[in-house]
């Protein structure tokens, strides 16, 4: 009960990793408020298990590929747990596409809700956080992709990038209000975005042998690993943790070869 009375947000919390860190928060005393999109029934029962464990958690909705419905999503939170410790910013999109395919469209979507709608909940979060002299922390989940770009993960990518270096200059800018802000990049998790791939044996075989570990990350993996931080109350901040399983040591099982689609 590490994180006895502490107060969390958790974006994308319904289901995969955002829900193994809030299931974890909890575990450790935490209340959580537990953010989704649709998933409202998956988002219930990840509330129901922690008010059954004897925790307390609250569900906050929102688009946040909507820059009023991610500010909504901090006040909201805010408003329900009284105060927010700590925020989790989880939530994310991904789907590869080769660059000479992607549409405004696509590259809205990855903007407007990986980085955008990131930076306005954090900003939500954060002015409260500085007006009420709480001296918290900001965990921002972010990717190997946005290190070093897989393949048809360029846009991707860079929208995970940006989120690395937003985050930095966070860093600076709130430590003299003692909140610290830090990212994960994760590599290769089991996740809904890449249940394809896990259910192609030949590039899951494929997959596994560019990662030293052999395997893809738990969602709990990267859950304890937060929380851990969290729970710590260290004097890291500005920082970016790579949990990869070592990935990028020997990234290089996706090969490019010649655009096959449309000719300009």
């Amino acid at each position: 009960m590490r994180l006895h009375h502490k107060k969390v947000l958790v974006t994308g919390a319904s289901r995969g990793i955002g829900k193994a860190i809030a299931l974890r928060l909890a575990q450790e005393g935490a209340e959580v408020a537990v953010h989704y999109l649709n998933n409202q029934t998956e988002a219930e029962e990840v509330a129901h298990t922690i008010t059954r464990s004897g925790g307390k958690a609250c569900l906050v909705q929102g688009d946040l590929g909507d820059v009023t419905q991610a500010v909504q999503v901090g006040e909201g939170a805010w408003q329900q747990l009284g105060t927010l410790d700590f925020l989790v910013n989880n939530a994310g999109v991904s789907y590869k596409k080769h660059f000479l395919d992607y549409t405004p469209k696509d590259v809205d979507f990855f903007t407007n809700v990986n980085f955008k709608g990131t930076l306005f909940v954090t900003q939500t979060v954060a002015r409260k956080m500085v007006v009420n002299r709480v001296e918290g922390a900001i965990y921002t989940v972010t990717s190997v992709n946005g290190i070093r770009p897989g393949m048809g993960l360029s846009v991707y990518g860079a929208t995970k990038g940006a989120l690395e270096t937003l985050m930095q200059g966070v860093a600076m800018e709130l430590a003299p209000h003692n909140i610290k802000v830090n990212t994960i990049a994760l590599g290769a998790f089991e996740t809904d975005m890449n249940a394809a791939v896990r259910q192609n044996p030949e590039l899951l075989k494929t997959v596994n042998e560019g990662i030293p570990m052999g395997r893809f990350g738990q969602p709990e993996e990267a859950a304890h690993l937060i929380v851990d931080l969290l729970a710590s109350g260290s004097y890291l901040t500005g920082a970016s943790i790579t949990l990869d399983g070592g990935l990028l040591l020997m990234r290089g099982y996706g090969k490019p070869t010649p655009y096959g689609g449309a000719q300009a």
